[in-house]
């Protein structure tokens, strides 16, 4: 189920890149080839991005793709990398479920703003950064209570 699911997060991330990618190239071709450059293209462009950006790391990215300083962590013997790995999850996953309420509330305060050429409410344009806050949050809710478990060294 776990796999199904992961090839559904890909598929929907190939579709929104592929749908930006495509109104990127009409834009070009309207621009340059034609004159005549498209108002709304810009603006679904960057409404697509924030999609792509927030829903391809809170479904695809593993913690170990994400860019990090681990210098310190590194050196450390496992036992010391266990409790940096239960004090960034325990912080993480608290800042992010405890932000997970505001950021709903900015969301829904920002439905009032429209964008300016699509009139896409911008509850609409922000609503992927929810699920990033929650999916990431659990992530790391998850991460915690494994590295408590016997088999903590995989989670390493």
């Amino acid at each position: 189920m776990l796999e199904r699911s992961r090839r559904i997060a890909e598929g929907v991330a190939a579709a929104v890149f592929a749908l930006l990618f495509g109104v990127f190239v009409v834009q070009v071709g309207m621009r340059f080839l034609f004159n005549r450059p498209l108002a709304w293209s810009d603006e679904l462009i960057v409404v697509l991005y924030i999609l792509m950006v927030f829903w391809s790391a809170a479904t695809l990215l593993k913690e170990k793709e994400h860019v990090m300083l681990d210098l310190v962590y590194a050196a450390l013997p496992p036992g010391g990398q266990r409790i940096f790995g239960l004090l960034g999850a325990a912080l993480t996953a608290g800042l992010l479920l405890w932000m997970l309420p505001e950021a709903f509330d900015y969301v829904r305060f920002m439905h009032r703003e429209k964008t300016p050429v699509l009139d896409i409410p911008f509850s609409y344009v922000f609503a992927p950064f929810i699920l990033f806050v929650a999916v990431i949050g659990i992530q790391y809710v998850v991460k915690f209570v494994r590295l408590l478990g016997h088999n903590w060294r995989e989670q390493l």
